[in-house]
């Protein structure tokens, strides 16, 4: 005779819970149409031109149109650039956040492993949903939901890693075997992809190998274990972007081209880090109370504003336990008192600890190198979890600790203010770029001035057009010249052809015609024109396009690159 288990009152029962579950990333997708289209500066600047510049063999031929970014690896936008060529706009949004809803799934599960044992399951169930639901609902995350950004992509392969080791932790607390080799080496590879796809999530890397060394078991294991996460990471990043540092190499003498030239000393870039430094700590106060600027002193870690009080809250029980466990430990040694044991001895401490240091060792990487908050969206989702687990720790009685957690969501969610990088309304066209028509295109030089992100229109010109780009983030006019200056003063001097430049009208009005002056060219304001692709519909001033013409020339000299009718 057998036996079957009477259903728990309000229990869903397994298939449909999983079914609801895999409904859950659809949600963000329409959550990501509700938002509007995307219309982000890097997407004007690189995500977009980059792939196309990667198919089209552009690398050479255009020079430096997305700035600094124009070396970044191409090979996460090809797919956004195939969707966009190929789909409406709203199915693009909707599956980026389809796509980037996934993360639930790998928070849910991830939660779910780490809740303690003895809850029952409908009790873990819900618990899970509702860690996973507060994780994505995050300023950084909604604020790149149906966007390129690619922090809530990469997180991805964060995530997976995450529960790769929590589903296989047993095995990782034992001696060395060939399954916890393989699972140090799969984390690994996972963390590596992402790393290899966006250098920034290189700072999960450091964080996962470091909290290795922190699970149970013995010192030789742990350090084993690191050390087969690390070749882990060193093959994903070689497999999606080994062919790229190589053409870096092989082009400029570093690999990270122009990161760390003061290294590398390629002669095309300034012998500099190119570190975005804006928002680095200033001094040790800085350091220590910088989780609070995410929700008081926003514009401290990025260039717009939000609130989100996650991350503070996590730091703050962090600080907390450090200081009050140890009390709590004295306090039961010397009175025996059983009772104020956390009920964190339910869980399983060397899981909770990996999770813990992970987020702290990941967070502090970032905080030494970037310190840019876009970058740690993988921390935003993670940070319910660590409340979570610190209020465990912390709190023994259970009531008193689920009261504790959901007031602390409450808080989060009530006083959540997403960021927003521009959105413009759906259309049937992406871009909406009609370019100024151009008479002699295989003849024609466009130059770029000015630090407004223009690269996006490149893909709608001809492609015989040549773009250069003489003022930017990565170089400008000075009495310091780098290779690329030269190179571009030389091709200036040799071209034959028309010139025109784009810029953004009237406050770039000045730095253009400084940067052109320095190449010894000059516009000709009769012959300007604005106009405004769909996508800068949010701006105040449109895009300009002007003829130029050498200084000093005569109005003989003067080829125009646009005609005065359509083609």
């Amino acid at each position: 005779m057998s036996y079957s288990t009477p259903p728990i009152k309000g229990e869903i029962p397994r298939g449909l819970w999983m079914f609801i579950l895999a409904l859950i990333p659809t949600l963000f997708g329409f959550f990501a149409i509700s938002l509007g289209q995307d219309a982000n500066w890097d997407l004007k600047n690189y995500h977009f031109y980059n792939p196309y510049a990667f198919l089209t063999g552009r690398l050479d031929f255009d020079i430096l149109p997305g700035q600094v970014a124009t070396f970044y690896n191409p090979l996460l936008y090809l797919p956004f650039y195939y969707a966009v060529t190929s789909l409406p706009p709203k199915m693009v949004g909707f599956l980026l956040g389809t796509i980037q809803g996934i993360n639930f799934i790998l928070l849910y599960f991830i939660s779910k492993d780490l809740l303690p044992a003895n809850l029952i399951a409908v009790q873990r169930r819900r618990h899970s949903f509702l860690i996973a639901l507060v994780g994505m609902l995050a300023a950084g995350n909604i604020s790149e939901l149906g966007t390129m950004f690619a922090d809530n992509i990469l997180s991805l392969f964060i995530l997976s890693a995450l529960l790769l080791v929590v589903r296989n932790h047993p095995y990782l607390c034992a001696p060395l075997s060939s399954r916890a080799i393989a699972v140090a080496l799969g984390s690994g590879l996972l963390c590596g992809l992402a790393a290899g796809l966006k250098q920034p999530a290189a700072i999960f890397c450091v964080g996962m190998c470091l909290a290795f060394l922190f699970i149970a078991g013995r010192m030789k294991d742990r350090l084993l274990l690191a050390f087969f996460f690390g070749l882990g990471v060193l093959a994903g990043i070689a497999l999606f972007a080994g062919f790229w540092m190589y053409d870096l190499w092989a082009r400029f003498g570093n690999p990270l081209f122009p990161y760390f030239n003061h290294i590398f000393k390629s002669p095309m870039a300034t012998l500099g880090d190119y570190r975005d430094a804006r928002f680095l700590p200033r001094n040790i106060t800085d350091a220590l109370i910088f989780p609070f600027f995410f929700a008081f002193a926003p514009r401290k870690t990025a260039e717009i504003a939000f609130c989100d009080l996650r991350l503070p809250l996590w730091y703050a029980l962090l600080l907390l336990s450090v200081l009050v466990l140890p009390f709590l430990r004295f306090l039961k040694n010397t009175t025996h008192h059983p009772q104020i044991e956390p009920s964190f001895v339910r869980l399983d401490r060397s899981k909770a600890r990996f999770i813990q240091i992970t987020m702290l060792a990941s967070y502090g990487a970032w905080l030494k190198i970037f310190a840019i908050y876009r970058y740690i969206v993988p921390l935003e989702f993670l940070a319910p979890l660590g409340i979570w687990l610190l209020l465990d720790r912390l709190v023994a009685r259970p009531l008193l600790r689920n009261i504790l957690v959901l007031a602390s969501f409450l808080v989060i969610l009530i006083t959540l203010k997403p960021a927003t990088w521009g959105r413009v309304p759906w259309n049937g066209d992406y871009f909406g770029v009609t370019p100024p028509p151009i008479a002699d295109p295989a003849h024609t030089m466009v130059i770029m001035t000015g630090i407004e992100p223009t690269a996006y229109l490149i893909p709608f010109f001809p492609p015989e057009v040549r773009f250069v780009r003489i003022q930017s983030y990565f170089t400008a006019p000075s009495d310091t010249p780098n290779g690329y200056d030269r190179l571009m003063e030389r091709l200036i001097r040799e071209h034959n052809g028309p010139f025109a430049v784009i810029y953004r009208a009237q406050y770039e009005e000045e730095s253009t015609q400084k940067a052109l002056s320095a190449y010894g060219l000059t516009t000709d304001q009769d012959r300007c024109e604005n106009f405004t692709p769909r996508i800068e519909s949010g701006f105040a001033q449109p895009l300009r396009w002007c003829p130029v013409i050498r200084e000093g020339g005569s109005e003989s000299d003067r080829t125009y690159p646009a005609t005065t009718e359509s083609p």
